[in-house]
């Protein structure tokens, strides 16, 4: 692992370099930032491929980049996807990939631009999985950051088989870098007050969708999630489906990945998740599509799952929160 110093130079002048820098020397909340941890990296360890997806996030790609290439768990394919972006990303990709590859020789790197936006993140979600190489995929998207530990940690949750994704706890940040939460799983995700997210845990897919899942998404960033990439799950097809959904398309998504096996979640917050303030994620609660497309997952789940009066009661409190912001 690279020292302080050579982090902070390698990073430069990156807009989110005091986000990383706090992240790395604040003495308080040790324990959910994850320094006290010594990750065991396995001998041989399972090929991750990390996908960057990025429409107009130039100011933010050499730190992002570079918080994927520090992991102490090394990827062993980059691939960075450009929906058609008119800032100067395109070029400074062009760039960064021209240093990193003799830094880097034996890392896979691919770089796909898009001709014309594709209007939606799973458009690029669909591709990753398409032409991922690797036994795990991680989307790193271009605007987020991630801890050096990060990967280690996530990937020694997939020692048990049944483990189908496993994300971190995450520091939410905004634009500049300043640090808004420390602990955004228990602020934002844990709507029945259970502590759940106070420990690691494995659990089930059906459990969780009968329980916690089955009232919002519990993994409010897909940079803190890795996926095992099983040929049984149908990745793809998922995401076309949730295309229906502009504002919960994830949370559909991940509903139907957790189908086919268990969630795995790391306590420590070792994923930077930086919240814009014309994001989907900080006004869409405002909206009415927002309300009409969670009591349409509500629906879907109480369908198909058995659902007990308390769960049912936490979905509608859900919806009249939603209604009333």
């Amino acid at each position: 692992m690279p020292s302080l110093s050579s982090l902070k130079q390698s990073l430069g002048n990156s807009r989110a370099l005091p986000a990383l820098y706090t992240f790395l020397t604040k003495p308080f909340e040790k324990s959910l930032r994850g320094l006290e941890l010594e990750p065991a990296v396995p001998k041989i360890p399972k090929k991750v491929t990390a996908v960057v997806p990025n429409y107009n996030y130039a100011n933010f790609l050499e730190a992002r980049l570079n918080s994927i290439l520090t992991q102490t768990y090394s990827v062993s394919e980059l691939i960075i996807l450009d929906d058609a972006s008119t800032d100067h990303s395109v070029p400074l990709i062009k760039t960064l990939i021209d240093v990193i590859k003799p830094e880097y020789p034996d890392l896979k790197i691919k770089f796909i631009k898009n001709t014309q936006n594709s209007g939606k993140s799973t458009f690029q979600w669909e591709k990753a999985f398409e032409i991922a190489s690797g036994d795990f995929l991680w989307i790193a998207e271009a605007d987020d950051l991630s801890d050096p530990n990060f990967l280690a940690t996530v990937m020694q949750k997939f020692e048990e088989p049944s483990v189908v994704m496993s994300f971190s706890n995450s520091v939410a940040i905004n634009k500049s870098g300043s640090v808004l939460t420390y602990d955004f799983a228990n602020r934002s995700v844990d709507k029945l007050g259970t502590k759940l997210f106070e420990r690691d845990f494995i659990l089930s897919g059906e459990e969780l969708t009968k329980h916690e899942f089955a009232i919002n998404c519990i993994v409010p960033n897909v940079s803190s999630c890795v996926f095992r990439l099983a040929p049984k799950i149908p990745f793809e097809k998922y995401l076309k489906e949730s295309e229906k959904f502009s504002q919960t398309s994830d949370w559909y998504f991940y509903l139907r990945v957790l189908e086919h096996g268990s969630l795995a979640y790391s306590r420590p917050a070792l994923n930077y998740f930086r919240i814009h303030s014309h994001s989907v994620t900080a006004n869409s609660k405002k909206s009415k599509t927002l309300l009409k497309e969670v009591k349409e997952i509500h629906a879907f789940i109480a369908e198909n799952h058995p659902l007990s009066p308390t769960i049912l009661a936490a979905q509608s409190a859900e919806a009249s929160r939603i209604a009333k912001r």
